[in-house]
């Protein structure tokens, strides 16, 4: 019996030997093209109250997994030495490979309508420099003063600010 798998094998060396060739550049090519899913595996009926109340959720506000929220919860962010820190953090973020966009307190803008032309027209609140303490009461003022960034960059009961993070899916889904 082993004699005659050994013959078979000697005999066919060559042939033996392309195939495995082949299979393992097939196999390597295959697994040049393995990718990892960020998807969640469903763990629960798709019957279920709950999973149900999320396929709604996702429906209506979307789902984006490139999306990082940073919060902070201080009662100094106004003060000139935090909040030109927190503006320099904004700036590094923007720097790192991959980073698409950031909504914060210091990107703010201010819509104002031009009269002439009936549009809209977007002022940065806050300068993109080191600020005084003057300057940073004064666009704090204004920015304060627009509901919109009201629970979406604030709370001021809490004393909670956040910064919004978007990140290019493509990068970090790449192996």
């Amino acid at each position: 019996m082993w004699k005659s798998v050994a013959v078979a094998i000697l005999r066919y060396k060559y042939l033996l030997f392309a195939l495995l060739l082949a299979l393992t550049v097939f196999f390597g090519w295959h697994a040049s093209q393995v990718k990892l899913g960020y998807e969640f595996a469903r763990a629960i009926p798709t019957d279920n109250p709950k999973y149900l109340a999320y396929e709604r959720f996702k429906k209506v506000f979307g789902e984006n997994g490139g999306l990082m929220v940073v919060g902070v919860q201080t009662d100094k962010f106004f003060e000139a030495s935090f909040f030109n820190d927190y503006v320099q953090l904004q700036r590094d973020l923007k720097k790192v490979k991959g980073m698409e966009g950031i909504l914060s307190v210091p990107a703010s803008v201010n819509l104002s309508r031009v009269e002439e032309s009936e549009r809209l027209q977007a002022a940065p609140i806050f300068r993109d420099t080191v600020l005084t303490q003057e300057e940073i009461d004064s666009a704090k003022a204004v920015f304060l003063n627009i509901p919109f960034y009201q629970g979406l960059l604030f709370n001021h009961e809490s004393n909670t600010w956040l910064m919004a993070i978007t990140t290019d899916n493509e990068l970090f889904n790449s192996p």
